[in-house]
């Protein structure tokens, strides 16, 4: 199982949008192996700096480069313009081709970023992380998803 540091904050990304979209996202390009790795079926746990454990999802479609990513609204594509947190590009020009973006489907997750849960640490510079049993049992264990 592995771990994302989402790094949710105000202005760069909106915990509340994400949850409701039901996505991820990750910036990285030096460290960007184990997001790639990460398959459809395969549960992660979420965590964000400063917040805390956040929940534990299912990836839905593997991680593709934020340029990529396509969202649909009724069988229809939105077109990118449209997109609800497209202002993150103004932020950081290359978002497009740094930001790693994964649909997934939430398992047991936080309603707020108020409401993460600390009881340990995220201490990695890569945002993904292959989380060891006894954290993954952890995780499992405090967010109340089956095994």
């Amino acid at each position: 199982m592995y771990a994302i540091n989402g790094r949710f904050n105000r202005t760069f990304r909106d915990f509340e949008l994400y949850r409701q979209l039901g996505i991820v996202s990750v910036t990285t390009t030096r460290f960007k192996e184990n997001l790639m790795k990460m398959k459809p079926g395969e549960r992660f746990a979420l965590y964000s700096s400063g917040n805390g454990w956040l929940g534990v999802g299912r990836v839905v479609e593997p991680a593709v480069p934020f340029g990529e990513f396509e969202m649909r609204q009724g069988g229809r594509l939105i077109e990118y313009d449209q997109y609800p947190f497209k202002e993150i590009g103004r932020i950081n020009p290359h978002f497009a081709k740094e930001e790693y973006v994964m649909r997934v489907e939430w398992l047991g997750l936080v309603s707020s970023l108020e409401e993460a849960i600390d009881f340990g640490t995220f201490d990695s510079k890569d945002p993904v992380v292959l989380l060891d049993e006894t954290q993954k049992d952890a995780v499992m264990d405090v967010f109340n998803v089956r095994k």
